[in-house]
């Protein structure tokens, strides 16, 4: 007698049980289609962007191309020199020419780091002057 008690008391809870079996049961096969739909979904739209991007990648090259020719025709030599010839300009003679030691320009930048890193060494010791 006890024990059809305790049958009839554990009744509801495996009833409970078996619904919530069931119920993870259409859940689940509800949730395995639509996440293979959407992960079809997915690569379609990544198939179409990478479409576009490589569209978008060939207009680019082909203005770099464009962009190269038009450089090399504006930056050669002959049609620089034809311009300069038109406006009045010439090749300087000899006399014209300065050169310029390469310590001079060494001095001069090492004058310059050295008055920057004085300038750093004032500023974080809070010597101002």
């Amino acid at each position: 007698m006890n024990s059809a008690r305790q049958v009839k008391a554990a009744e509801p809870v495996m009833r409970l049980s078996r619904m919530f079996i069931a119920v993870c049961a259409v859940i689940a096969a509800m949730l395995g289609p639509l996440t293979l739909v959407w992960k079809q979904s997915y690569i379609n739209q990544t198939s179409i962007r990478l479409e576009s991007k490589a569209d978008t990648l060939g207009a680019l090259n082909r203005e770099i191309a464009s962009l190269r020719l038009q450089h090399s025709h504006f930056s050669s030599t002959a049609r620089i020199e034809r311009m300069a010839k038109s406006r009045g300009f010439e090749y300087p003679s000899s006399s014209q020419i300065e050169v310029i030691e390469v310590n001079a320009v060494r001095i001069y930048k090492e004058r310059k780091n050295s008055r920057l890193l004085e300038w750093v060494k004032d500023t974080l010791l809070g010597e101002r002057g």
